[in-house]
């Protein structure tokens, strides 16, 4: 299917999507009890979210220009090559080339390069993915990016990870979820290229979030019935933050639960329109997490499955609703499975009150 005229589906440069919402940046930067110095980390990594934001939609003019062939696999491409850079606390991307990734001395360089190996495991083993476009494109991360940047993103071409400021988050490369979350914008971008606002943008989040949490729990091999295969970002949390109470980013069992520092709506009947992505994602999340522990068993079997066919299968267009995307996951499961799997599926929705 071709794409629409100013549609920026399968092109190479067309989002930056963090794990960290801005909103959740502002507000913490302005907590007079946090230390100063963390507090300046806070708003320089708001900034400089922002200005990547503003970037955008110039992205979206570059994206007409094709990617360089040389990142380009071809279809059935054997093994896509894992890059890992050092920005060595400077701005500029990539950074310089690590020549052996896989034993080095840093730890950020390392363990990037490993859980990034294993989410590329993931998407082929379990659902039969040759890397983050299917055509074995080499996946490209960044690590050390900026003086303790509080965030992690993808930027249309590449993994971007910060070290955190020690006291609300940690570094960014610590938490499996996160490198699965991110690298799944780029699937996302590749595939349906869910725009980035509204309810369509708050899918798009979601999608990262389940897919991340998946890849976590098929890494520990943790049933759906393990509560913390449901956090995102428990690994990212600062010191301070944990002393606080908070012990994820998000939590999709239980949105709106306190120990998540970014809350989200449980339910459709909370959604706010004016709201970031990351916010109201939380409605979704809850409603695949429903589906998934419904079914019982692992997560990866059936739920994830059902969702990867609605995200690939070419109906789920760049402003689909929640609706919209409940109505073909409920379709999807009724095709792959039995019909009592398209009753968990239509069940997980009415259980967030969206009305279908």
């Amino acid at each position: 299917m071709s794409a629409a005229k100013g549609d920026t589906k399968g092109c190479p440069r067309c989002n930056c999507c963090f794990i960290v919402p801005p909103v959740v940046l502002r507000e913490h930067s302005r907590d007079a009890t946090l230390d100063r110095r963390i507090r300046t980390k806070l708003q320089d990594t708001y900034l400089e979210v922002t200005r990547l934001k503003l970037l955008r939609e110039a992205s979206r003019v570059a994206a007409l220009n094709e990617q360089p062939q040389s990142m380009l696999g071809a279809p059935g491409a054997v093994q896509p090559q894992q890059q890992v850079f050092d920005c060595q606390h400077r701005q500029s991307l990539p950074g310089i080339p690590i020549a052996a990734p896989a034993s080095a001395a840093d730890a950020a360089i390392k363990t990037t390069y490993t859980v990034t190996a294993r989410v590329d495991d993931f998407y082929r083993q379990v659902l039969g993915r040759n890397s983050i476009d299917n055509r074995g494109i080499d996946i490209a991360s960044s690590v050390h990016y900026r003086m303790n940047f509080d965030n992690a993103f993808w930027n249309g071409q590449q993994m971007v990870y910060g070290d955190g400021d020690g006291q609300l988050f940690s570094e960014f490369y610590k938490s499996p979820d996160v490198i699965g979350h991110e690298l799944t914008h780029g699937v996302t971008q590749y595939e349906s290229g869910l725009s980035y606002e509204g309810e369509s943008g708050a899918l798009n989040e979601s999608i990262s979030d389940v897919f991340g949490a998946v890849f976590n729990q098929w890494v520990n091999n943790w049933a759906v019935t393990e509560t913390k295969g449901w956090l995102i970002g428990a690994g990212i949390m600062g010191q301070r933050a944990l002393a606080n109470g908070k012990t994820c980013l998000r939590d999709m069992l239980e949105p709106a639960a306190d120990h998540c520092l970014s809350a989200q709506p449980a339910s459709y009947e909370h959604f706010d329109p004016t709201a970031d992505v990351h916010i109201n994602s939380g409605i979704p999340n809850r409603a695949f997490a429903a589906l998934a522990q419904a079914a019982g068993g692992n997560a990866w079997d059936r739920a994830l499955k059902v969702w990867y066919a609605v995200c690939t299968g070419g109906d789920l267009h760049s402003n689909a609703t929640f609706v919209d995307f409940a109505q073909l996951t409920i379709a999807k499961s009724e095709e792959l499975y039995e019909r009592e799997f398209a009753s968990f599926a239509r069940q997980a929705w009415t259980s967030v009150q969206l009305p279908i």
